[in-house]
């Protein structure tokens, strides 16, 4: 369980990314060049024990203008994951809203919000993944903070 809960981490970890038509066009200017530090924290996983979560998980990347003009603003590898789609794509000020599914295994969808503010962005994911053909519920938050320009 464990692998498939890193997978959908990592699924969602390659969020926001470039699609078909780039529903992602309007994060232009939100999110600038340079280096950013990202912090994942996943809510509680079915059926470990109650109160108890994963670690944070934290990484950096330095984004050059192509990685935020493709959507790869939020992922460590900057392109969407296979066998994934983006539908349902809002913009409206800071905030944006989207859905994301995945066909591959394990198959999953997220329900995705982001809020941009200053240098940086919260991003909260509510994802129901498929585990052994029964639904496993989680809930992600990643942020990314600007820390200045690329070493």
């Amino acid at each position: 369980m464990k692998t498939r809960v890193l997978a959908a981490a990592a699924c969602i970890a390659a969020l926001p990314v470039l699609a078909q038509d780039n529903p992602f066009a309007g994060m232009k200017g939100k999110i600038k060049e340079g280096m950013w530090q990202y912090t994942m924290e996943m809510g509680a996983v079915p059926g470990m024990p109650a109160g108890m979560k994963m670690p944070p998980m934290t990484f950096n990347k330095c984004l050059t203008a192509k990685d935020i003009e493709s959507g790869g603003a939020t992922s460590r590898e900057g392109k969407m994951p296979e066998q994934c789609s983006i539908s349902n794509m809002k913009m409206s000020g800071n905030n944006a809203s989207y859905t994301m599914e995945c066909t591959r295994d394990p198959k999953m969808k997220a329900d995705v919000t982001m809020t941009f503010q200053g240098d940086g962005f919260t991003m909260k994911q509510d994802m129901v993944m498929d585990h052994g053909g029964q639904p496993m519920k989680m809930q992600n938050t990643m942020t990314g903070k600007y820390t200045g320009p690329c070493k």
